[in-house]
């Protein structure tokens, strides 16, 4: 079992980089775990697939 712990300082509550930061970490991080479970990660830089 491994445990990842990621942590940021000084980020300014409701600021841009925090904004930022709290919703790139899950994104990059869930990649990585799709990635170590099976070998393919999820593109995170890839457009919404639009609706048929």
């Amino acid at each position: 079992m491994v445990r990842l712990t990621v942590s940021h300082d000084d980020l300014v509550a409701g600021s841009g980089m925090a904004n930022g930061v709290s919703k790139g970490w899950p994104a990059v991080l869930s990649s990585l775990k799709s990635f170590l479970e099976t070998g393919t990660p999820i593109d995170i830089f890839a457009k919404p697939r639009q609706a048929a």
